[in-house]
């Protein structure tokens, strides 16, 4: 089987499993969004920092995830609570776009930098997973998860299909060599549409405002994307893991997710809220 027919086969059960937690109920998608943080963590402390999972690293990561998500989401559920994450969410990607952006060289002071902040891991990934549990306390939440799902993930999709047949100008190849820029304006051309769409015909009427959010998401979807290829090269590994076939690991199929997550939260809090 070619890598493209692999890489559509894992995405399609992926989606039959997300489909499944929306289906059943509030409490099975909060419980799927809660396994993606341990396996993350996972992937993380012992691809990306190498350190074993008899490590201290890696208890206190995983303890402090799974008691932090516990704790906001099936015991202390609070406006308040879930506002002081999504800032942290915000602040948490106004680092990653300056890691991305801002900071260009490779080199040993960086990487023991990252290495000695590796008791944060556990932080790391339960900020953006509350504010991505956050819309499940919503009344309409399936049909909201549903948009962002929509929005992130038809970005990766149209942009790899798009940037196969007509990709030609390369992205950033520094970071990630396989991206072009035709493929970046075709995933974000169509994800816009295609979830302005299902917005206007399912939540509300959309306006100028809301296409211009939603693009902004869009287009945060790859600079995700990107922050984590550049963590990759960074540590000198080609994919998180290779749990899923043809996407690499959870962390490669979450990033942009993990990233637009906080952005969304924030929308939908000072939108409905």
């Amino acid at each position: 089987m070619s890598n493209t027919t692999v890489r559509i086969i894992s995405g399609l059960i992926l989606a039959l499993l997300v489909t499944s937690c929306l289906f059943i109920g509030e409490t099975a998608t909060l419980i799927g969004i809660g396994i993606i943080g341990p396996v993350l963590i996972d992937e993380i402390i012992t691809n990306f920092y190498d350190q074993p999972r008899t490590s201290k690293r890696y208890l206190v990561a995983q303890s402090f995830y799974l008691l932090a998500y516990w704790f906001f989401n099936f015991y202390q559920i609070s406006q308040s609570s879930f506002s002081f994450w999504i800032s942290a969410g915000l602040v948490l990607d106004f680092f990653l776009l300056i890691y991305l952006f801002v900071i260009y060289k490779k080199s040993n002071t960086l990487l023991s930098v990252f290495k000695m902040t590796s008791w944060c891991v556990g932080l790391y990934a339960v900020i953006p997973l509350l504010c991505l549990s956050y819309i499940t306390h919503f009344p309409n939440w399936r049909i909201l998860f549903v948009a962002l799902l929509i929005l992130n993930f038809s970005v990766d999709t149209f942009a790899y299909f798009t940037g196969r047949k007509f990709g030609k100008n390369k992205l950033w190849e520094a970071v990630s060599p396989k991206k072009t820029v035709e493929g970046l304006l075709g995933g974000v051309i169509c994800s816009v549409t295609i979830t302005s769409l299902y917005w206007n015909q399912l939540i509300e009427r959309v306006d100028i405002y809301t296409v211009v959010f939603f693009t902004i998401v869009a287009c945060c979807s790859q600079v995700g994307d990107l922050a984590q290829s550049k963590l990759k090269r960074q540590f000198d590994i080609k994919d998180s893991s290779t749990l899923i076939p043809g996407h690499g690991g959870a962390y490669d199929r979450v990033d942009s997710l993990l990233f637009v997550a906080p952005l969304f939260a924030f929308y939908l809090l000072a939108k409905f809220q």
